[in-house]
């Protein structure tokens, strides 16, 4: 977050009441540019045009700028506890288009197997970076997907799963899931109980915050959404959490790492969890 705009928001804090309607209407029309900016590049992101989509998702990233406005007028350690207030709201924003994508564009049932492919697909895709240190291209990830699929299914063409170059094409905010680095599906046995996952998340991130205070920072911005409430339980991708802190990609995943190192901790010291019992 830049210093300018945290002092501006705590300059329109400290006003008076009778001021503050007009500053804050102020702050969100000298932003106007920047939620243009953002809502376009979100169409780039979920692949949809900005002819179509442009101006709404402009107006979905003002009305989260201004929610985080009040939240951050109401809440100053909040306000703190952001380090870049544009990349927060970037990332916050992409939750709501995503969301509203998964309302407004929900699969048709011939859908169905079409977004099973992109999602195969782009687990192919994290599969090969790995192996072949670069980006794969498009009909390498079609063809060693396909040729998997042949050798593993008893029915592959009949299962849908038979892919083509045109399934990356599919826009859907599922399809949103080639920006992480690992695509493969959050594994849902958890050794952790769900009632203690929050208590969990918290202790790491005040163990990394112990460390460093930006690891902590980057902790929260990683595995904050799995228990949100508000949306369904997601990761924050490495390009989320560089944007959002204002570092490079990177420095964005030496952090992820180091908060792994401190939840391996955190399991065994507070959840008496080891490495066997997962």
């Amino acid at each position: 977050m830049t210093e300018n705009t945290r002092d501006i928001i705590r300059g329109i804090a400290a006003a008076d009441k009778g001021a503050q309607h007009t500053l804050i209407n102020t702050f969100i029309s000298e932003r106007w540019g920047l939620f243009k900016q953002i809502g376009w590049s979100l169409c780039r992101n979920f692949g949809v045009s900005t002819d179509g989509h442009g101006d709404d998702f402009t107006s979905m990233v003002a009305e989260e700028a201004y929610k985080m406005l009040l939240e951050h007028l109401a809440d100053e350690e909040e306000l703190d506890r952001v380090e870049v207030w544009e990349g927060m709201l970037k990332l916050r924003a992409r939750q709501v288009v995503r969301n509203y994508l998964d309302r407004e564009m929900a699969p048709a049932a011939e859908m169905t197997s079409a977004l099973r492919r992109v999602r195969l697909l782009n687990q192919t895709r994290d599969a090969m970076r790995m192996e072949l240190k670069r980006e794969p291209t498009d009909c390498e990830v079609v063809e060693t997907h396909n040729e998997k699929m042949r050798r593993t299914r008893s029915n592959a063409v009949k299962q849908g799963v038979i892919a083509s170059v045109d399934d990356l094409r599919t826009y859907r905010a599922c399809a949103d899931v080639d920006d992480h680095d690992r695509a493969e599906p959050i594994d849902t046995e958890f050794v952790l109980h769900p009632v203690e996952g929050p208590r969990f998340l918290k202790l790491l991130v005040q163990r990394t915050a112990e460390y460093n205070e930006r690891l902590g920072t980057a902790a929260e911005l990683w595995l904050g959404g799995l228990f949100s409430g508000e949306y369904p339980p997601r990761i924050s991708s490495i390009e989320e959490i560089a944007d959002a802190m204002g570092v490079s990609r990177s420095t964005a995943r030496s952090y992820v790492r180091k908060i792994k190192e401190y939840a391996v901790l955190v399991a065994e010291e507070e959840f008496d969890i080891t490495a066997g019992d997962v």
